[in-house]
């Protein structure tokens, strides 16, 4: 968590003003001060990790939802990737396919008209094709 801080401590000093967001792992987190200002914007929950760190975050695949309430509020931020993408992608696509998975194994296949199995596979089709 030091590397991280000081990270942060750093970027603060360059632009006091911007929230930055760290991916670790699966998840996007924010620390300390940025933590404070979006958990009262966005509502997300802080964890306290000791004496003066602050943290709230959310998982990777949710970074476009948060892009798009940050861009709405009109909160300057910025992504600090520090890790390779391959395994993100291989996450993302993960969640994808149990999407996919599940709205297949939810099919009620005595009551889905032709028209709603076509647009599922259509749906289906679609996301496959994001994918690649």
């Amino acid at each position: 968590m030091s590397k991280l801080l000081d990270q942060y401590k750093k970027l603060k000093q360059e632009d006091a003003s911007c929230i930055y967001l760290f991916r670790i792992g699966i998840f996007y987190n924010i620390i300390n001060e940025d933590a404070k200002i979006i958990n009262e914007k966005l509502g997300l929950k802080i964890t306290d990790l000791g004496p003066n760190i602050f943290k709230c975050g959310f998982p990777v695949s949710q970074l476009d939802k948060y892009i798009l309430l940050l861009n709405q509020l009109k909160i300057k931020y910025q992504v600090i990737d520090n890790l390779p993408n391959s395994n993100i992608s291989e996450y993302i696509n993960n969640i994808e396919i149990k999407k996919i998975l599940n709205k297949i194994s939810n099919l009620d296949m005595n009551n889905t008209t032709f028209q709603q199995a076509f647009n599922i596979l259509l749906d289906i089709q679609k996301k496959l094709k994001d994918l690649e």
